[in-house]
């Protein structure tokens, strides 16, 4: 059998999650090809959720962070399907938590858009960076609002807020563009931080506030008084 066709055997085998073809093509020299699309054995095998073949390719060394003709790891198929444990597995492996794609989307924006709560989490504990902007400007949050997951929302923003505070080499300025309406969420539920003469962004200086309850400040300043805290006639 040619190498080209231990190849494509290979390939199938991943994708099949055949981990005892996986090892004999591996050991009778099938080489790590791709096919058309740049996929290797590791994505095919992250994107349709085999976790042991994963396991088994990442030990005989395929690349964690290989990427395909628009520049998707396993990770972002992985992120992209559910597959938490596979997640997982190749962030435990070193792959690129904030690996990009050709739209400037990582796992954690994937995960986002399809409602992988799960995975979402996983990856924020890995560190993924939650403030990272799509190619269309659009952070994980944002999609999560688009989306109307407010659970997803809830998350990110605190991560947002963890990561500003914790970041020592955050700017003294923190600009938040309005490129897509501005959002905090709280007991009431979405808040729409965007006001009616289309401001583009808003600027807090250092200190030790950080910008996420200055939002949530400026949002009580700005809710109707209720009942109680009227004027007594």
């Amino acid at each position: 059998m040619s190498l080209v066709d231990l190849g494509k055997k290979l390939l199938e085998a991943a994708r099949a999650g055949q981990d005892d073809e996986v090892r004999i093509l591996m050991a009778n020299g099938a080489p790590f090809t791709t096919d058309w699309l740049g996929t290797s054995p590791l994505h095919l095998a992250a994107q349709y959720g085999h976790y042991s073949t994963t396991e088994v390719l990442l030990r005989a060394g395929v690349s964690r962070d290989a990427r395909t003709k628009v520049d998707r790891t396993p990770l972002h198929m992985a992120a992209s399907e559910g597959h938490a444990s596979i997640v997982e597995v190749l962030l435990k492996h070193g792959a690129d938590v904030n690996a990009k794609d050709m739209l400037k989307m990582t796992a954690l924006h994937w995960a986002t858009e399809h409602n992988h709560q799960e995975v979402v989490e996983l990856l924020i504990k890995y560190g993924a960076d939650v403030h990272t902007q799509s190619k269309f400007c659009k952070t994980a949050f944002d999609i999560s609002i688009d989306n109307g997951n407010e659970d997803l929302a809830e998350i990110l923003q605190i991560a947002m807020q963890n990561q500003i505070n914790t970041n020592p080499e955050s700017p003294d300025t923190v600009t938040i563009h309005a490129a897509t309406p501005q959002f905090i969420i709280g007991p009431g539920g979405v808040v729409n931080l965007t006001d009616e003469t289309g401001v583009s962004a808003v600027q807090f200086g250092n200190s030790s506030t950080s910008v996420l309850a200055t939002l949530a400040a400026l949002a009580e300043a700005s809710a109707p008084l209720s009942n109680s805290s009227e004027t007594p006639g």
